[in-house]
């Protein structure tokens, strides 16, 4: 009987679900192990008790209709991944990342979504700048002061400022305008509160992403195939990442 193997069964929100099921596909591959999908069950931050939320999820990432599925017939192995394949992913990002196994990533998201997002003649920059929601347990990430975008909003304004193309700038966050009036301004328009889905392929799709200490941006970027500000966190940046402080 084949030994099959998968990403370890997680609860919490969809940035670091999707990054385990990626980069535990990945290992898995590259170490010649079969990997099969096990569905998303149990996700944090379904806000509007959309009963539809998962299976919503699994049409984002757009992985269960092309991997084989764990059934209960199969042989498999949990793999851990903090011990085993984050540390293997994160040592070893670049050749993950460069590797046909993450274009298949990427080709499996985008095969049911238009790359033209937005819809526009702009340089369109997503900042996802992460606040605290009624799952948070943490401090550490949601309190990344205003000044840190405002500052990279600067440097990147400075340096398309002469080119052809406007900059149009996408914030993406969640609380009360209020809080974010310092960014009110002409080339800046504001996603708060969106749904997720809308708010992860505008990060995707973005010609710049400006991440926050956030699984949601950071495997947003991930996948992107374009400009990243990297704000640094407990997981390793790819080399080509400005890395912000």
């Amino acid at each position: 009987m084949n030994q099959f193997f998968t990403a370890m069964i997680s609860t919490d929100g969809f940035g670091a679900q999707y990054q385990k099921i990626i980069q535990t596909y990945i290992y898995c591959k590259i170490h010649n192990l079969i990997f099969c999908y096990n569905p998303i069950h149990c996700i944090e931050h379904n806000y509007n008790n959309d009963n539809e939320y998962i299976n919503k999820i699994e049409n984002l990432i757009n992985l269960k209709n092309n991997i084989i599925n764990l059934n209960q017939t199969m042989n498999v192995t949990y793999l851990d991944f903090n011990l085993i394949v984050r540390n293997y992913f994160e040592n070893n990002i670049d050749k993950c990342c460069e590797s046909e196994h993450m274009q298949f990533i990427k080709d499996c998201f985008w095969e049911n979504k238009n790359k033209s997002f937005f819809n526009n003649d702009k340089i369109n920059v997503a900042l996802h700048i992460r606040r605290p929601n009624i799952n948070d347990n943490r401090i550490e990430g949601t309190n990344t002061p205003n000044s840190y975008y405002l500052n990279i909003i600067n440097i990147i304004r400075k340096k398309y400022e002469n080119n052809n193309k406007k900059v149009l700038f996408h914030i993406y966050s969640q609380g009360n305008i209020l809080n974010f009036k310092e960014f009110a301004n002409h080339d800046v328009y504001f996603h708060l509160n969106e749904n997720l889905f809308d708010t992860f392929i505008g990060m995707v799709s973005a010609d710049i992403l400006v991440t926050s200490a956030s699984s949601l941006s950071y495997i947003a970027a991930l996948i992107s195939d374009n400009e990243i500000y990297y704000l640094p966190f407990w997981h390793n940046p790819r080399k080509n990442w400005a890395v912000q402080k």
